[in-house]
């Protein structure tokens, strides 16, 4: 009997090496648990709220990993991985119509847990998240999606450049405007 460390300790990479040997369930469903969250927030910011149409495209990404596991190669950090997979889904499904369409939707995506808060608290975070979300989607859908993998996905600048297939500076400068742009519609709206 060999002592194998327990997969929470694994790195991302080492449980997708362990899903392409054909060990999947308890590997994938770590990964599962670690990446699920943001990726769904990453793409419910995509579809502009459409919470059905982020969670089809979740799963279609969970499906496209498990089933194309054996073509995996840790090149890149695992997130970066599943992110392009993701993003490579999202155009398949909405082509390059999703970067002319900006129409805010109302329904805010991914609800946080309230905790113990004050009511009044809890009243004064939801307008101000509601103004934070409707300045988002306010912005460009390249600025948008920057934004959402580095604050909602927590990635780095050179992942999400890897995750979208542009220079870093592209991404630095799409963070740049999509800031000053986030800037400008908050003191606006306060």
């Amino acid at each position: 009997m060999t002592n194998t460390p327990p997969l929470a300790t694994l790195p991302d990479e080492d449980l997708m090496l362990l899903v392409a040997r054909g060990i999947v369930r308890e590997p994938a469903a770590e990964l599962f648990g670690r990446h699920n969250r943001a990726l769904f927030n990453y793409l419910a910011w995509l579809a502009q709220g459409n919470l059905g149409e982020a969670e089809d495209i979740a799963q279609s990404t969970w499906i496209r990993v498990l089933s194309r596991c054996g073509d995996y190669t840790p090149t890149a950090a695992f997130r970066t991985f599943l992110f392009q997979i993701a993003r490579n889904l999202w155009l398949d499904a909405r082509g390059s119509a999703w970067q002319r369409h900006s129409a805010p939707e109302e329904t805010a995506p991914e609800a946080s847990d309230e905790g113990d808060l004050s009511p009044d608290t809890v009243l004064a975070l939801q307008q101000d998240s509601q103004l934070v979300h409707t300045a988002l989607l306010t912005l460009p859908a390249q600025q948008r999606e920057a934004v959402a993998l580095r604050f909602f996905a927590d990635m780095s600048v050179d992942d999400i450049a890897t995750t979208v297939g542009v220079g870093f500076e592209t991404v630095k400068s799409r963070l740049r405007y999509a800031f000053r742009h986030l800037r400008t519609e908050l003191e606006r709206a306060t």
